[in-house]
């Protein structure tokens, strides 16, 4: 989670065990609104790279049956929340997000914190809050 200005304010990530990728960005979503929410946000701006799990959300395709109580379950969120927008965005706009969830595959559970300290991932989130993008290279 960040601030309007792109700072973090909070990180986290959980290890789900064996799903599919589009169940757990699914839940990753729902878990990031239920931290936004109980930390008393109620503007929320949602990027997220699952186009299926962005357009179930938003309402532009109908939604897979893996996602059903998930998505049920966020909008019920939303609908508690002030304003919200949600925006699909490329893998590689992505790259902090992917590396929490490469953190969370090596936890068993959940791993919650306002500050980073894995050097790896807190270098990531400055570059990123910084503007600066993974640049695809070519194979």
């Amino acid at each position: 989670m960040r601030d309007w200005r792109g700072a973090v304010v909070m990180i986290g990530t959980s290890n789900y065990g064996s799903t599919s990728i589009m169940v757990a960005e699914g839940r990753a979503l729902k878990d990031g609104i239920q931290a936004a929410s109980a930390a008393g946000y109620n503007r929320l701006h949602i990027e997220g790279d699952n186009l299926t799990v962005i357009e179930a959300l938003q309402g532009k395709t109908s939604i897979p049956w893996q996602l059903t109580n998930i998505i049920q379950d966020i909008h019920v969120m939303l609908s508690q929340v002030e304003q919200v927008v949600v925006n699909h965005i490329y893998r590689e706009s992505n790259m902090a997000a992917d590396s929490l969830s490469k953190y969370g595959h090596s936890i068993l559970g959940q791993f919650k914190a306002t500050k980073c300290r894995i050097p790896e991932l807190r270098s990531i989130l400055r570059d990123d809050m910084l503007g600066r993008t993974f640049v695809r290279r070519d194979a």
